[in-house]
């Protein structure tokens, strides 16, 4: 660690997009790291899924630091 700063853990997520039968735009996400592909019906869907995924990265208390 370099001066003491902890630099926050990136999170890669695979994101693929395709137009349906119906002419919608659908959507699955992947983390790059392996877990569970989770789809969308819509776009909508999609952003409404990433807001709450950045509010729950926002919510987290940072990891403790360690002594001073």
């Amino acid at each position: 660690m370099k001066g003491g700063v902890m630099r926050p853990k990136a999170v890669t997520l695979i994101v693929r997009m395709w137009q349906g039968p119906d002419g919608t735009v659908k959507a699955s996400v992947k983390p790059a790291d392996g877990g569970e592909i989770q789809h969308f019906p819509d776009l909508a869907a999609l952003l409404h899924y990433l807001e709450q995924t950045q509010q729950a990265f926002d919510a987290k208390p940072g990891e403790p630091q360690g002594l001073r």
